[in-house]
């Protein structure tokens, strides 16, 4: 069973770093995905960017952190990454032209000696 430590909506991309809805968070040794980021559907500004900030993951078998929604933009910054199965996926989830995915100050680390999971 795979299993999330995080599910949490996305914060508005001119937000920065001062956005109260998922921030200095820590996920670690899940059996499944760090944090699952999705589109907050009260907002309309998600269609065109979502974005988290602040957050780090180490030692979870599988991403740090996903996304994959309908949205133009994706942006995260100011994250750590350490020995997860497959550190971040940021996607959108639209076909087309003038789309991005944008990481600022993302910090990855590797597989490291220190074993707290048995994957």
């Amino acid at each position: 069973m795979d299993t999330t430590g995080f599910s949490t909506p996305h914060f508005e991309c001119n937000a920065g770093d001062s956005s109260p809805v998922f921030r200095d968070n820590i996920a670690h040794s899940i059996d499944g995905y760090g944090a699952i980021v999705y589109r907050n559907d009260a907002s309309d500004l998600g269609t065109n960017c979502i974005a988290a900030s602040r957050f780090t993951a180490y030692k979870n078998q599988f991403f740090g952190i996903i996304t994959n929604q309908a949205t133009h933009n994706v942006q995260f910054s100011n994250m750590t990454f350490i020995d997860n199965g497959h550190s971040v996926s940021a996607n959108v989830g639209l076909e087309g032209e003038d789309q991005s995915v944008k990481l600022k100050n993302i910090l990855f680390y590797g597989e490291t000696e220190a074993r707290d999971c048995d994957y």
